[in-house]
């Protein structure tokens, strides 16, 4: 595995060996490490279930008990013995591991203190899992039993998020050999862009791959519960539980990074990005992040969309973009891509960098202008791209987008600027450009701008067909320049 650094010793078989959880991982803090030395922000842990720590015991005994390593003390149990899940040896990474066979068996937390952290909206819940064969829904960790109710699901083909503010968090997990790890990212505000009242983002193997504006939802008072929903086995979780951390913290992309080579490291995986050669990034606003698509299936919206059609497995892209973002708001939080690149470079350089960009709809109180007057869309456009341009890796490269169809009433016009960014693409800073507005998504600037005209969901976002028709256009504009 290139690039690591991990500083641990390797077994025979060439896994990490690693003891159960000790100083610096349970909410002590630690200098900052090199990528997957150790989790991020430790002192942010507020519940820590590793299989490691548990106290050993016979192969495949009954579990009554799975301590929280975390100083919260989040101890998760079941006196009964009936519902009590498996403890297992000898799992990944020569790692045990705790089974459910989908039955009733569950473990329950019973903790005000990490109650009162979901409760907030802001957190990270990181979980990761092996040899999923259940029904979708099927809870690994959460609250309540259905409805708004938040918990983290895996099942045989998919993975998700159960609350109110799901749209696109399920995905299929291409379950192979290996490990899935997944999660959610929580924001009860989100000051980055103004319009946004909190943030949700799905995670997969480090990466994001789904946002939502908008936080989770909470607890409602219901028990929290490991395996099966708090309404006491409904929702049974099949497969087997390495780990699930939970900060009280939202994670950065290059922080939800390091998690991900740390449990590489613990249990014998390589990153997708590493295995792939490539990282694609993806940054805009709501229409780059997929709304239209009303469902919670991940594959209608764009991103899976676009990397889909450019080969780039999941774990392999990240989402940066967030519904309502201007121009100015995404030049200022740039920086998550810069960091998310620079971590995945120190784990392996030769990793090659791709970025897709678009953001017209939200800027649309801006004159054009150009790249050298401030003010401007063209100016903050040239602005982002050069910023980037700085901030990753050297040869990345860097994909503009044309608007879709949009009525011409407001500043800037879409006509306007779909025309000068195809004059002008290059002095933005492009590497090429994806002219939406010259294929059947845009093109006379009167779209009367709602339903049912389609592609459109609602007069503003394209609907799952429209999203289709756009990563098409990206993909092949990709797909034809040179280096890609």
């Amino acid at each position: 595995m290139p690039g690591y650094g991990f500083g641990y010793g390797y077994g025979a078989v060439g896994h990490a060996r690693r003891a159960p959880l000790g100083a610096g991982q349970g909410g002590t803090p630690t200098p900052t490490p090199s990528p997957g030395s150790s989790l991020p922000l430790t002192a942010s842990i507020v519940a820590h279930y590793d299989s490691a720590a548990i106290p050993a015991q016979a192969d495949n005994s009954a579990l009554a008990a799975w301590p929280d390593s975390s100083p919260t003390g989040a101890d998760a149990v079941q006196a009964d013995g009936a519902k009590q899940p498996k403890y297992r040896t000898g799992g990944l990474g020569d790692q045990p591991y705790v089974e459910w066979a989908g039955s009733s068996a569950y473990l329950n937390v019973a903790s005000e203190a990490l109650r009162a952290v979901l409760d907030g909206k802001t957190y990270t819940m990181l979980a990761v899992v092996e040899k999923l064969s259940g029904a979708d829904n099927a809870s690994v960790f959460g609250a309540g039993s259905g409805g708004s109710a938040p918990w983290l699901w895996a099942g045989a083909a998919n993975i998700g998020w159960s609350a109110t503010n799901n749209n696109g968090c399920v995905m299929p997990h291409g379950q192979g050999s290996g490990y899935v790890s997944f999660g959610v990212v929580s924001r009860a505000g989100y000051p980055d862009v103004a319009a946004a009242s909190g943030l949700t983002r799905n995670v997969y193997r480090g990466t994001i791959y789904n946002s939502s504006n908008g936080p989770v939802s909470t607890t409602g008072g219901s028990n929290m519960n490991m395996g099966a929903s708090a309404g006491g086995g409904a929702f049974p979780f099949k497969g087997r539980i390495y780990r699930i951390v939970i900060w009280d913290r939202a994670l950065t992309p290059a922080e939800l990074l390091q998690a991900e080579v740390y449990f590489n490291a613990v249990y014998g995986q390589t990153h997708p990005a590493v295995t792939h050669g490539r990282f694609l990034h993806l940054d805009g606003d709501s229409r780059s992040v997929g709304v239209g698509a009303s469902t919670a299936d991940a594959t209608q919206r764009l991103p899976y969309k676009v990397a889909a059609g450019l080969g780039f497995p999941l774990g392999a892209y990240g989402l940066y973009g967030v519904g309502s973002a201007t121009a100015a708001e995404l030049l200022a939080k740039g920086g998550e891509i810069d960091g998310m690149a620079q971590a995945l470079a120190a784990l392996d350089p030769a990793i090659r960098h791709r970025l897709i960009y678009e953001e017209f709809f939200n800027a649309r109180t801006l004159a054009i202008g150009d790249a050298m007057t401030s003010g401007t869309l063209a100016y903050q456009t040239a602005r982002y791209v050069a910023e980037r341009r700085a901030g990753l890796p050297a040869g990345a490269k860097i994909m503009g987008q044309s608007p879709i169809d949009h009525a011409d009433q407001n500043l800037p016009s879409a006509s306007g600027w779909a025309g000068y960014m195809r004059e002008n693409w290059a002095a933005l800073g492009f590497d090429g450009l994806a002219d939406l507005w010259a294929s059947a998504l845009g093109g006379d600037a009167a779209c009367p701008n709602s339903a049912p005209f389609a592609p459109w969901a609602d007069g503003v976002h394209l609907n799952a067909d429209g999203q289709t028709m756009q990563a098409g256009v990206i993909a092949a504009a990709c797909t034809a320049l040179a280096g890609w």
